[in-house]
C-alpha cells in the first residue's frame, strides 16, 4: 500500500474540520439582531403567546449576546436567552408588570 494512502484519513478530517469552522464562522458573522427577534417573536407565538412586539438588550452574561423579551400589555411575558449563534440557550417567565 503506498505511504500516501496513510496519511488520507488524516487530511479528510482536516478537511471536515476547515469546512465546520468556516460555516460556523460565517453564520456568526451574518446572524443579525433583527433575525434574532424574528425568531424568538416566532418562538413565543409557537408557545401559544398572543403576537406581540419583541425587543432585545445585550446580555450581560458570558456566552450570550441578546435577551429578547418579549413581554404582552396585559399577562406574564418571558426573557429569552440567545447565543451568538442565534440559538435560544434558556428563557424565564417575567412576572406581570415587570
Amino acid at each position: 500500500m503506498p505511504r500516501w494512502v496513510w496519511f488520507l484519513p488524516v487530511a479528510v478530517l482536516a478537511l471536515a474540520a476547515g469546512g465546520l469552522a468556516f460555516v460556523l464562522g460565517a453564520r456568526k458573522a451574518t446572524t443579525t439582531e433583527t433575525e434574532v427577534i424574528e425568531h424568538v417573536a416566532s418562538l413565543w407565538e409557537a408557545q401559544g403567546g398572543a403576537r406581540v412586539d419583541c425587543r432585545a438588550i445585550p446580555a450581560s452574561s458570558e456566552g450570550l449576546w441578546l435577551v429578547v423579551i418579549c413581554e404582552p400589555e396585559t399577562g406574564p411575558g418571558r426573557e429569552y436567552f440567545v447565543d451568538r449563534f442565534g440559538r435560544v440557550d434558556s428563557w424565564q417567565a417575567l412576572e406581570s408588570g415587570a
